[in-house]
Formats: structure tokens, sequence, C-alpha cells
């Protein structure tokens, strides 16, 4: 085996990005760009051979198998169509909302802070109201209507019609509605799981001399698997990931990955 000096003596500073590409097409799925940690843990079976009062002859090898797991800084949602197998969209995204409004004697309507969505006449979902009188809180739930009657209330452009059963009273309303927003959503389906990409994990190096590498480890066939926990609240919450590296039959690249590096010029 002959000695390379170029991938000798250095040492990885940082791991820049990791971009994830399609098999088909090479249209880029995701990049992350501030990435905690990476590691890629690489694995064999093997059997010993023995011969006379079990000593061994040779090492029969095989299995060889590459593991990748690590965490992003942020939340990514391209990570998470990838680790789900789901297609993420853009557009109207349906959210819900528990919305608490006051009332007093004189009004008759009450206004609320978002478009309510859904079926016409049928907009809002929950709606409960609570008088306080001399006999202290009395919470009543009531359907909706095209019209506002003694036992219904009705809607309209954001405007919700009181019962009339609420006329001349003090209290609060609880409405449970949908409204819509222009963002984007991603899903975790219970049939689909993650998917495999042409990945790249981008780093940078450093030697004795401080001159400085580009190191690129190329994976040609990186399956994610949906194995990640969210530890929501508190301090910034990571994105963890997990994958494996797969042989590559169909290409010809009987390869897990590739490492690479390359000097860069000043």
């Amino acid at each position: 085996m002959k000695t390379i000096a170029m991938l000798e003596g250095w040492t990885i500073t940082s791991v820049e990005t990791i971009e994830n590409y399609s098999r088909e097409d090479d249209t880029c799925l995701s990049i992350l760009d501030e990435i905690k940690n990476v590691s890629l843990a690489n694995t064999e079976d093997s059997a010993d051979v023995t011969g006379k009062n079990g000593q061994a002859l040779f090492t029969i090898k095989k299995g060889k198998a590459v593991t990748g797991s690590g965490s992003s800084g942020y939340i990514s949602g391209n990570l998470m169509a990838l680790q789900t197998g789901a297609e993420p969209t853009e557009g109207k995204i349906k959210f819900r909302k528990r919305e608490i409004v006051k009332f007093g004697k004189d009004d008759t309507s009450i206004n609320l802070s978002e478009t309510a969505v859904g079926t016409e006449g049928n907009e809002i979902l929950n709606l409960i109201v609570t008088v306080t009188d001399e006999n202290g809180d009395v919470s009543t739930q009531y359907e909706q209507a095209t019209a506002a009657d003694t036992s219904k209330f009705a809607y309209a452009d954001n405007v919700v019609t009181l019962p009339t059963a609420t006329n001349g009273k003090n209290g609060t309303v609880e409405v449970i509605y949908e409204y819509e927003k222009d963002g984007a959503s991603v899903g975790n389906k219970s049939g689909t799981y993650g998917k495999t990409t042409h990945t790249f994990i981008n780093c940078l190096g450093t030697n004795t001399c401080d001159e400085t590498y580009f190191i690129q480890i190329e994976v040609y066939r990186c399956d994610w698997n949906s194995n990640f926990t969210f530890e929501l609240g508190g301090d910034g919450v990571e994105h963890p990931f997990e994958f494996k590296s797969l042989v590559d039959k169909c290409s010809g690249e009987d390869r897990f990955w590739d490492f690479k590096v390359y000097k860069k010029s000043v």
C-alpha cells in the first residue's frame, strides 16, 4: 500500500455542511449548515478459524457496515422529510386556536383575532359561553347556525354573534377554531419511512503547519431512518439524526463512502 502524504498529519476542525441530493436526478433535498456533531461508525463481523489447541489460523471477515449519527443546531423541516419519508408542502396551512374573549352587557357579538375556516356554516369547532351573575358562573355550550337565536350563535367575517340568551349579561366566550396562514408543513405518516439520498459531508481541517484542507466524505447511498427525539423547551432545540450507508450495487459503486481531501489555496 502506497503512503499518500496528503492523507496524513492533519485534523478536522469543523463540519461545515451536510448536503443531501436525490439519487434519481441530483436535486438538492436539504442542506444542514449548523452541525453540532456527526459520527461515522464503521464495523465488521469476523470469525477465527482455529486449529490444534484452539490456535487461530486465520480470520474470516464479513458483514461490513457503516452507520452515522449527529445533530443539527436548529430544526430542519427538510431533514424531517428525509427521516420520515414525507413530502413537505407549502401554501395555506391550517392551525388550531383556542381563544378566550370577554363581553359585557352591551355586547351582542365578539371579534376573533383570526379568520375561522372550514365548512360554511360550521367554521367554529366549539363555543362555550360562561355568564357571570349573582348566582356565580354558568357555562353553556352552543351550536352554530346561520342566524343567532336564544340557543344558537352565528359566525361571519371574524365576528361571532352571541346567542340572544346572553344579551344584557357579562361573561367570557371560549372559542375553538382553525385558521390558515401562508406556511409550510411536513407530516409523519405511519406508512412512510426514511428516504435514501446521495450525501456529502463537507469539513475543514488543518495540519501542524497551519495549512487548511477541505475534506468531503461522499456517502453514495445514505439511508435515513425515523429514530430521532426532540427535547422541547429549555435551551435551544437540537435536531438529531441517524442513517446507514448502504452499498450502491445499482451504480456499480461497491463502496460505503469515499473520503476525499485537498489543500486549500491561501
